[in-house]
């Protein structure tokens, strides 16, 4: 849908604004931090990553996390609260918040089931806006009004990818989960495709590791064909987007998959990783239809992947390949945190961030909680007059 920037610049001057993007994916390694800069030229958006920065999680809050689909309420509040505080101090550490026109806390998705009609992001903006000394506008909480509203809540990012890399055809970000973004029929789809860094994840456990580097056990494993198929045919992927996955749908459809498989043929973890990089591979490839695609998320590390979506097409993976673009080491990492910073913007300026089209809600709307003033006569020195 059209960007209204016309009503922004007929009340506005402000042309740039620099925003800190924060970021916690669902494979709960690390927050990231994106300082990042974005210029408002007639009706054209432009955007910086200036520095990417990245907080390893402790153990305790992955821990953490996943005690709370057993908790109560109370465990709920107080680990929000905790992790708020933990995630300003993050930030105190590394930057002065005052040099920001805002800063834009997505959340740590615990639970995510917008079929259901809710979705469950922990992070609180009023936390956080009071631990950074209730200076500078928080904007939390961008999910919500999208279920509410009928939509996935997810994925948000493609409209950061629709008017911030309008060079590719495609944006791929190989996180906890795969998800895509394209333009078709002339309009902007996104979606999830199927599972990614989670699943590496989990098989790189059988061999003691946290994960498997750049995909060095997949590539000494042997890909079982059964398993594979039966992969590919996991009713998701035949759904028609706008759809979205969370954790849970791992425990109740993919895993049981593979579990069924190992009743009558154990695997070993290589031939688990072997598996499941073609299985992974291949539904990307399906979804991208061989278009120039910009990729990034921590999955760009995984060689043995990367190499799977380019090759030619196989017995195997037989979709066609993709055209990989992989930019910058900080833009392959902070991508995610840097779109978030930029859909939080659009939040302060009262503009729409979430479109219809890409989550399936009943209308374009302005999604996340402000906190603290309206900043759009920011001020800090970085809105340009």
């Amino acid at each position: 849908m059209p960007l209204k920037t016309t009503e922004l610049s007929s009340k506005k001057t402000i042309s740039s604004y620099r925003i800190l993007g924060l970021m916690s994916g669902t494979s709960m390694d690390a927050l990231d931090l994106a300082d990042s800069e974005f210029v408002l030229e007639g009706e054209v958006w432009t955007g910086q990553l200036n520095r990417f920065m990245e907080v390893p999680l402790p153990p305790e809050w992955p821990a953490r996390f996943r005690e709370l689909s057993k908790g109560s309420a109370v465990d709920w509040f107080e680990t929000e609260r905790d992790w708020s505080r933990w995630c300003a101090q993050s930030i105190l550490d590394r930057v002065n918040p005052s040099d920001f026109d805002a800063i834009v806390f997505s959340g740590q998705t615990i639970f995510h089931r917008p079929n259901s009609g809710w979705t469950g992001q922990l992070g609180s903006g009023s936390e956080l806006y009071a631990a950074l000394g209730a200076q500078v506008p928080v904007i939390s909480d961008l999910r919500s009004l999208d279920v509410a509203l009928g939509g996935q809540g997810a994925p948000l990012v493609p409209v950061a990818d629709a008017l911030l890399f309008t060079e590719y055809d495609a944006c791929l970000n190989l996180g906890g989960f795969a998800n895509i973004s394209l333009v078709a029929d002339g309009k902007h789809r996104a979606w999830d495709i199927g599972p990614c860094n989670l699943v590496f994840n989990a098989l790189a456990g059988r061999a003691g590791l946290a994960f498997d580097e750049h995909g060095k056990l997949a590539g000494e494993g042997k890909i079982h064909p059964q398993l594979l198929q039966a992969w590919l045919q996991l009713p998701f992927h035949a759904a028609t987007p706008p759809k979205s996955l969370g954790a849970e749908w791992l425990e109740s459809d993919f895993w049981p998959v593979l579990e069924a498989y190992e009743a009558r043929t154990p695997l070993s973890a290589s031939d688990a990783l072997a598996t499941s990089s073609s299985y992974i591979a291949e539904s990307i490839r399906r979804d991208g239809g061989g278009r120039k695609t910009l990729v990034t998320g921590g999955g760009v590390f995984n060689r043995h992947l990367m190499q799977n979506l380019e090759a030619p097409s196989s017995e195997y993976i037989p979709s066609p390949p993709l055209q990989v673009k992989v930019p910058d080491v900080d833009l392959v990492r902070g991508k995610e945190a840097h779109a978030f910073a930029f859909l939080g913007l659009l939040r302060l300026l009262g503009l729409p961030n979430v479109w219809p089209e890409v989550t399936g809600s009943t209308a374009a709307h302005i999604g996340g909680a402000l906190w603290g003033d309206n900043a759009v006569s920011s001020r800090t020195p970085n809105a340009m007059q």
